[in-house]
């Protein structure tokens, strides 16, 4: 039992004497040191992730345009914002869109009339596109 003992003890002094992670003690920051590099850190990680991003948005705005150019051409639908009848279409369309947007963000009714607006705009247009049919 001695010698497990004996043996235990030599082991354990030699892994305090042949600390593989030895640790170094740091230098004392005072706190407007420390908030300063916090900051700095701060600063640096928001500049690069906002430069990350806009070239993200910049790069899908592309390739969104890209992609709605080769759908329009390809079914051959030209928006034209000038034509009087198709205007009351984007009108509804834009309508809706920014009604269901509102409500979303629950602005109390004013997300309804919007979308009220929307709707009778896209009648209105429905109106026009038969009779000029």
């Amino acid at each position: 039992m001695k010698k497990h003992t004996l043996l235990l003890l030599v082991f354990v002094l030699l892994l305090t004497g042949f600390n593989v992670c030895p640790v170094h003690a740091s230098t004392a920051l005072s706190t407007t040191e420390m908030r300063t590099g916090w900051e700095q850190k701060l600063r640096e990680k928001t500049s690069e992730q906002s430069e990350k991003t806009s070239l993200k948005t910049t790069k899908r705005m592309e390739r969104m345009a890209k992609k709605l150019e080769r759908i329009a051409h390809r079914h051959g639908a030209e928006v034209d914002f000038n034509d009087p009848v198709d205007k009351w279409l984007w009108f509804g369309l834009f309508g809706l869109g920014i009604g269901i947007v509102v409500a979303i963000l629950g602005l109390g009714g004013v997300g309804g009339l919007i979308g009220f607006l929307g709707v009778v705009c896209l009648v209105v247009w429905i109106l026009k596109k038969t009779d000029s049919i």
